[in-house]
């Protein structure tokens, strides 16, 4: 009776662990600044602490927690020093990986992906919904870069954009100028990659940048006073 039952691998575990908390974060369900421990999360997940560290672990290194020493792991709360150099950071990637898609055999297959990707960000737009015209714009730049085939480079882009998302999807409401220009970008980006425009593709790259850097990170407890105007990296 047991023929259909598929077992479960402890490897998975922390990923899966990972996840929950990820979106949890990314749903604001755990607020920046909330502080995270192992036990909590244990009893909560009903699973042991092993796990939980190391799900807890990947999470720091994608940014979205922090630990302080003798006082805990904390989820990140992003100042505009850091929502500068987030961008800085994907500038560097994406430029990187645009170049390499634009001179490579499987060029025409990664505009196909793009193209597709454009399309679900007009739909997107068209639904009004704020946090999925994010998960379009997310997935067209994650489409650029894995075409770049750079293991790298994916790895990079995964902790960039999960940091670019959560302070995306902590404004209040979408900046109605970003939600305008948004579809018009990528369709320029992706005609700039289709006809190996360097230059076009590198200005392109740095306008949605600039345009996505300024939407104003305003967190859900702003209202408490409790919001960092000018943080400092966390010691």
């Amino acid at each position: 009776m047991f023929d259909g039952i598929e077992p479960i691998s402890i490897a998975t575990a922390p990923g899966r662990i990972a996840k929950v908390i990820r979106s949890s974060i990314l749903d604001g369900t755990f607020a920046p600044g909330t502080q995270l421990t192992e036990t909590q999360l244990a009893e909560r997940l009903n699973v042991s602490r092993g796990p939980v560290r190391e799900a807890m672990q990947r999470l720091v290194q994608e940014g979205l927690l922090w630990t302080k020493p003798h006082h805990g792991t904390f989820v990140v709360d992003l100042g505009h020093e850091d929502i500068a150099d987030i961008y800085l950071a994907r500038r560097a990637v994406e430029s990187t990986a645009a170049i390499r898609v634009m001179d490579s055999t499987d060029r025409d297959a990664a505009l196909v992906d793009l193209d597709r990707a454009v399309a679900a960000i007009d739909e997107a737009v068209q639904s009004d919904s704020w946090p999925a015209i994010i998960d379009a714009d997310c997935h067209f730049h994650e489409t650029l870069v894995n075409a770049a085939h750079s293991p790298r480079l994916t790895r990079m882009f995964r902790t960039l954009t999960a940091e670019a998302r959560l302070c995306m999807l902590a404004s209040v409401e979408g900046d109605p100028e970003w939600v305008r220009r948004v579809v018009a970008q990528h369709l320029i980006l992706a005609s700039a990659l289709r006809r190996g425009d360097k230059v076009t593709v590198q200005a392109a790259i740095d306008e949605h940048m600039n345009l996505d850097s300024a939407l104003e990170y305003r967190l859900r407890r702003e209202s408490s006073g409790q919001v960092r105007e000018s943080p400092d990296t966390p010691d």
